[in-house]
């Protein structure tokens, strides 16, 4: 965020003298935000930057221990400077969070400068390799100049001027979230892959008597764990890289004509499917890990690397269930608007339909896989849970609850509902995406076979919802149930065909059960002779331990 984070929210002078430092490697940086004691709740933030209008300096302090700095990557030990965000305070009056360039350590010795105490936070479930650090300031001292005042200004004699929205800065971490919906693509295609591979290896048991083990891959029930989540996959990267493109577009009207008209809804958006991203690549590499049966459990297998990675993802920047209502407060936003005669535009245009006037589309077992049906099904369900979740606040407000309490009397809802909106995107991103492909019609078939599928395994999983909002009716839903496994069938031929098009190498991959060539057994056999337990034919520990057991020569001291 080092690098975005000068992009966005300083001015011209100020890239001029840090970016070229920074893509040049003169400097390395970081983005400290989170504290000990807060995270995504930014007002709640402790350091402060105390403005000196006799010196012109800023005076940065982490008051308390809660205070400090913790989790910024690369900031413990590799780190020169980093981007702090502390609350401003003028004259004794706070001004918000807001960004400054503070340099952390000597550039001759790396040593850290005067006030300053940095280091590593200690080792982690995994990616032990990445220095996630703390930071400890004592009345550090910076010029005035070193405020990033693209869209806020402190004058020499301590004015404060805005000249952007207050939420500009939030750009930076919207990109981020942006970024991990990618990272959890990324990340649960290598769990799919391997678990879909060693699927097709691995024969196990018999279906009848007098034919063959058969590859586990043909067995409903591993189809049923694995496909759903190949088609989780495929949807995750049609859906990051149209949020991409959205975010891309944000940028551009802010940079071009100075508009931040679609970030509250790119900030939403990113929220709910950060949130729903990491939720789907936790359970979907879970289940892969447990496909591969006890092989799995394996270092060698790469799962458990890749289930780290994502349990760092449902926290980082922002916690799943913070971040799924910080979607939720405004859908809520939105639907206020409709309820006043406003027409709402983006993701949440479907607020804007009456869902009196929805009919169940769903007349035969064959349109279960019109995607354009799946798409209204999916609409609607989030219409009346939005319009309901709503109405509740709305009655328990005017019954004389305070609004704070109305709101955690119903966030568990709230969260249903931001689930449900992002599902709703995923859907429509990924129906879209396959309608608009110029490929070939093989291709576009089994492509939109796994949209199918992704979209009748949410409904399935989320059969309460669809049914409670009339989205489905009891005879639908046997239906979606009799679609969903016929689809196993249809995709099960090119399984395996749709892991390779991720066109992971075997270096990338860091998976003996996945290998491209399906030699499975014979490196699972090769890895144990590079294992340190196996380098003397007859370990020390069977002379210290073992011998003395067995020899009765260890006798017990109780």
């Amino acid at each position: 965020m080092f690098i975005p984070t000068l992009e966005r929210l300083a001015t011209e002078t100020q890239k001029a003298k840090w970016l070229p430092l920074a893509t040049n490697f003169k400097i390395l940086g970081t983005y400290a935000q989170t504290e000990m004691g807060h995270g995504t709740y930014l007002q709640g933030l402790e350091t402060t930057a105390t403005y000196d209008h006799v010196t012109e300096e800023f005076i940065l302090n982490t008051p308390h221990k809660s205070s400090m700095k913790w989790w910024p990557g690369s900031l413990g030990k590799s780190s020169t400077h980093a981007v702090v965000q502390a609350v401003l305070i003028i004259n004794g009056k706070k001004y918000g969070m807001h960004p400054f360039m503070l340099q952390l350590t000597s550039l001759d010795n790396h040593m850290p400068l005067p006030g300053i105490e940095v280091g590593d936070i200690g080792p982690k479930m995994t990616l032990d390799y990445n220095d996630n650090g703390f930071l400890l300031l004592k009345n550090v001292r910076i010029p005035r100049q070193h405020m990033l005042m693209k869209h806020a200004q402190v004058s020499s004699d301590g004015k404060y001027t805005s000249s952007g929205p207050n939420k500009a800065i939030y750009a930076p971490m919207v990109l981020v979230r942006v970024k991990m919906t990618k990272w959890v693509h990324d990340a649960l295609r290598q769990a799919i892959t391997t678990a879909i591979r060693y699927s097709a290896v691995r024969h196990q048991s018999k279906m009848s008597d007098s034919g063959p083990e058969p590859q586990v891959l043909d067995y409903q029930t591993q189809q049923y764990k694995l496909f759903p989540v190949l088609a989780d996959t495929y949807a995750l990267f049609f859906m990051s890289r149209n949020l991409r493109r959205q975010y891309n577009r944000m940028m551009d009207e802010i940079r071009n004509k100075g508009s931040y008209k679609m970030l509250a809804e790119i900030h939403s958006i990113s929220c709910g499917l950060k949130g729903l991203s990491s939720k789907l690549g936790i359970d979907g590499a879970s289940i892969c890990r447990t496909a591969c049966g006890g092989h799995g459990y394996l270092k060698v297998a790469g799962i458990s690397e890749v289930l780290g990675l994502l349990h760092s993802v449902v926290t980082a920047e922002g916690e799943y269930t913070v971040v799924c209502l910080q979607t939720a407060r405004y859908l809520m936003k939105q639907i206020a608007k409709v309820s006043v005669g406003e027409v709402v535009t983006g993701s949440s245009e479907y607020l804007n339909v009456d869902p009196q006037s929805y009919s169940c589309p769903l007349q035969t077992p064959a349109d279960c896989l019109n995607l354009t049906f799946l798409c209204d099904i999916f609409r609607n369900r989030a219409n009346c849970l939005i319009r309901s979740v709503a109405s509740r606040l709305q009655i328990d407000i005017e019954s004389g609850a305070p609004q704070h309490i109305a709101m955690n009397n119903n966030l568990q809802s709230l969260v249903r509902v931001a689930e449900a909106h992002c599902e709703t995107i995923m859907v429509l991103d990924f129906t879209a995406s396959v309608i608009s492909l110029r490929t070939s019609p093989e291709t576009i078939k089994v492509l939109t076979s796994l949209c199918q599928l992704h979209a009748l395994h949410t409904i399935v999983k989320n059969a309460g919802d669809f049914m409670e909002t009339e989205s489905v009716g009891l005879e639908q839903m046997k239906w979606i149930r009799e679609q969903e496994l016929k689809l196993l069938e249809i995709i099960r031929p090119d399984a395996v065909a749709l892991v390779d098009a991720f066109d992971l190498h075997d270096d990338s991959l860091g998976s003996l059960l996945g290998v491209y060539d399906g030699n499975v057994y014979e490196r699972l056999y090769e890895s144990t002779k590079y294992n340190p337990m196996n380098q003397n034919v007859v370990h020390p520990s069977y002379y210290k331990y073992l011998k003395p057991l067995m020899s009765g020569e260890m006798i017990s001291k109780l």
